[in-house]
């Protein structure tokens, strides 16, 4: 077998191995675990999704993009009900809180459910103000069930060093399980909140997954990542190499003749456009060099399309917009609108829980807990078509023009983040009103009703 024969065997093999699922470590097809993924693969996988979230442009490109779309410039939210109001003002403007809850803080959040596949949230609950807490995924050892109901969720067990080297071992109550009703761990033995965690609750949210844990969103794609950047870094060394040399020179003559040639030119920088001079005994030509890079285009484009599948994102967001248009945009973004939508859905119903544990832990009544949150348009083509039935609405019922959410809505549409604030303002005495905020608002309001009067869009 030749030297290239044998090559092109150990890469097959090599790609081969680590394609595939169903080998020792990686997967057991006949376990009868609910996480498919044995727990010392799922955090390598963890580790792996971090270091590929921090040094991969595709990789740190796919989460960049969810967030974005998602979050955008952070989410508003209002509660019609005062005591409500002042509850979660309370939680969510502390400052001790703003590492979670602010704009940024959402932001982190999302990207840790994202890279890790799934996050802990702890309140504590002693103080007078909630405090919120993220919890390594990497420190909960142990999701402890009630036996016979593995969704019923008890409490989390988290091993974890301190700042100054002590290792600790805590058990939470999940959210789920305020009252601290014990339950048996894995060991048999029956377990309540550690005297350290008595005043905390654990909110557990699991991305990418059918069980218990979660995984991250780019564990379809790390495989693949390595491969990409394998290849890539194949044809960086097939440049490389041909850049080496450029001109090929026949000497008529001997070694020696060939050797004064090459110790005038070894070592020495000749700027470009200088003029080459030889005479008769030499003929300098230059080296065609063929890349294959057309070839190659495709090949890597293969890779990376198996990429854009596991994370979701059409290819023309990484990178290369050559290969997109309008038409296929169109086409192609609608599952990703959908995609996003449904992650907005998902983190709707992660403050809502949070909200309601703060609710509940201050005695407001459940009836009272109704919380209405917005995110931002995912596509300008959001805003336009709500700012236009917005105008259609108001011009068929005026009265709309002075409904709370209406406001907020037409306030959003004109790029105005804090919603919360300016309607608050707008609530109080008029003679107590920001001048400035009761000009603009005064202007959007018949700028509102002019519109769905005339019949006229934004």
């Amino acid at each position: 077998m030749d030297d290239f024969a044998v090559l092109l065997q150990e890469a097959i093999q090599t790609v081969e191995d680590e394609l595939k699922l169903e080998d020792a470590g990686w997967i057991s097809l006949s376990a009868s675990s609910v996480d498919i993924i044995p727990n010392d693969k799922r955090i390598e996988n963890l580790k792996a999704s971090r270091l590929y979230h921090a040094l991969d442009p595709l990789a740190h490109q796919a989460i960049r993009l969810w967030t974005d779309y998602t979050l955008g410039s952070g989410i508003t939210w209002g509660a019609e009900d005062e005591g409500v109001k002042k509850v979660l003002e309370a939680f969510w403007n502390s400052r001790a809180n703003k590492g979670v809850l602010s704009a940024q803080g959402q932001r982190k959040s999302s990207d840790k459910l994202l890279v890790d596949g799934e996050i802990f949230f702890a309140v504590f609950l002693a103080s007078s103000e909630a405090l919120i807490r993220r919890i390594n995924p990497l420190e909960i050892t142990e999701i402890i069930s009630d036996p016979d109901d593995i969704e019923n969720v008890m409490y989390y067990k988290r091993a974890w060093t301190t700042g100054t080297g002590e290792g600790k071992v805590s058990i939470y109550r999940s959210w789920t399980n305020a009252k601290d009703v014990g339950c048996k761990d894995n060991a048999g033995k029956v377990v309540t909140a550690t005297p350290d965690a008595k005043d905390a609750l654990v909110y557990h949210v699991a991305y990418n997954t059918i069980g218990q844990r979660g995984n991250p969103l780019l564990l379809p794609a790390l495989d693949w990542l390595k491969q990409y950047r394998r290849f890539l870094a194949s044809r960086v060394a097939i440049m490389l190499a041909l850049a080496k040399f450029a001109w090929r020179s026949k000497v008529k003559g001997g070694a020696a003749a060939v050797e004064s040639v090459r110790a005038s030119l070894d070592g020495k920088d000749i700027a470009a456009g200088s003029t080459l001079t030889e005479n008769l005994g030499v003929d300098t030509q230059p080296i065609r060099q063929d890349t294959g890079s057309s070839g190659a285009y495709q090949d890597g484009r293969m890779l990376k399309l198996q990429v854009c599948a596991a994370v979701g994102i059409p290819e023309q967001y990484f990178g290369d917009i050559s290969i997109g248009n309008l038409a296929t945009a169109k086409t192609v973004e609608l599952p990703m609108m959908k995609m996003f939508e449904s992650y907005q859905t998902v983190w709707d119903g992660v403050y809502q829980d949070l909200d309601e544990i703060v609710l509940e832990k201050n005695g407001i009544s459940p009836d009272k807990w109704y919380v209405d949150r917005d995110f931002p348009a995912i596509a300008p083509e959001d805003v336009l078509q709500a700012a236009d039935a917005l105008v259609k609405v108001i011009g068929v019922m005026p009265e709309f023009a002075d409904l709370a959410d209406v406001q907020q809505t037409a306030l959003m549409i004109l790029g105005i983040n804090d919603t919360a604030e300016v309607l608050d303002q707008l609530s109080k005495e008029s003679g107590n009103v920001d001048a400035e905020t009761a000009r603009v608002f005064k202007r959007l309001k018949a700028v509102l009703q002019e519109s769905g009067r005339n019949g006229k869009g934004h």
